[in-house]
């Protein structure tokens, strides 16, 4: 089964409860090490529902979308 993925620009983060997302590097440089061993996950429209940091790390990276 191949992994499906979607363009960070396309998903709509909504209103998020978490403000702080402490350092993302470690996150990032870690993601960049060993991939991302969680994908994203979102509505069928594209509205975030978990991943908020990961995919703030993906986008740290300069990735351009992500898995979900």
């Amino acid at each position: 089964m191949s992994q499906a993925t979607l363009p960070i620009e396309k998903i709509d983060l909504g209103i998020r409860y978490r403000k702080d997302l402490g350092h993302l590097r470690p996150l990032a440089d870690s993601i960049a090490e060993v991939g991302l061993l969680h994908p994203i996950v979102v509505t069928p429209d594209g509205r975030l529902i978990a991943g908020q940091r990961r995919l703030k790390a993906c986008r740290l990276l300069g990735w351009t979308e992500v898995p979900v």
